[in-house]
């Protein structure tokens, strides 16, 4: 083996060495905040879009989002507390929580947490009864209007909520989009067709959702053959566009660290010139 080949073998395995690094470092930065291990999730379903395309800012399918824990089922802010203190995350009020449920991660908006008082149903934040007036509770149901990114009425059934099935207390669930697909009664705990028949409670919750990276998580979906035709026509077009930028990015590095010599004595001839015009 010549000395130039031994040179490139080198080169190319300090340069794995040293991305390694760096991906030990980033995820041991995540989890250090998250204290979650994954630390994040990537989006397989469009439950929680806005709309039938990907929007930054919105849940989309082939999004990656951090996964943070939470300490109590008090570190959730449900849709309804956040309606009333003006608190939103990721276009609409409330907190978004990944949950296991039957074996399956799913991540969904905390719409209200009910607790059983013994003869009827409770909604947290508003045990002394004093609704707003976009929220409407009886013995039987409890309505919630101009609900969501399409301006929905929600509808939630008490009656069929049986506490001996369901628990005593815990969330009620739903995605962003289940809203609109699924009608008033889109919720995860839906006794018809329900996603998680239990409320969930505080050691169902993996974490609350945080920040976004938005359509990279398509590359994983792509190579595992998850819900490909789930993923939204721009996160093709942006995911695309991201990285032959940042192969792009990589080779003009790596010409402007190869070259450096050669460009600052062209910049500083540059600078040179303006300064005599001058």
């Amino acid at each position: 083996m010549d000395d130039e080949t031994k040179d490139s073998i080198n080169a190319t395995l300090k340069d794995l060495f040293i991305s390694v690094i760096i991906v030990a470092i980033i995820f041991g930065a995540l989890f250090a905040y998250t204290q979650v291990w994954p630390p994040i999730v990537v989006v397989e379903s469009g439950s929680m879009m806005h709309g039938d395309d990907s929007h930054i800012g919105t849940i989309d399918t082939g999004d990656i989002v951090l996964v943070k824990r939470i300490y109590s089922p008090d570190d959730v802010i449900t849709y309804v507390e956040g309606r009333m203190r003006g608190y939103q995350t990721y276009g609409d009020y409330g907190d978004v929580i990944v949950y296991n449920c039957n074996g399956e991660s799913i991540i969904h908006r905390a719409i209200l947490y009910l607790k059983w008082s013994g003869n009827h149903w409770e909604i947290r934040g508003f045990e002394n009864g004093n609704y707003p007036s976009w929220l409407y509770v009886t013995q039987d149901q409890i309505t919630i209007y101009n609900m969501g990114y399409a301006h929905k009425t929600f509808i939630l059934m008490l009656s069929t909520l049986n506490h001996n099935v369901v628990g005593d207390e815990g969330f009620i669930t739903m995605g962003d989009h289940n809203l609109v697909t699924g009608g008033t009664g889109g919720y995860d705990q839906n006794p018809v067709l329900p996603i998680c028949r239990h409320l969930v409670t505080y050691d169902m919750i993996e974490g609350v959702a945080q920040g976004e990276l938005p359509w990279f998580g398509a590359i994983k979906l792509y190579l595992t053959g998850t819900n490909i035709n789930e993923i939204p026509p721009s996160t093709n077009l942006w995911l695309g566009i991201s990285i032959v930028g940042m192969i792009a990015g990589s080779f003009l590095i790596d010409y402007t660290i190869d070259h450096r010599g050669e460009i600052w004595k062209k910049l500083r001839t540059l600078f040179n010139r303006q300064r005599e015009e001058e």
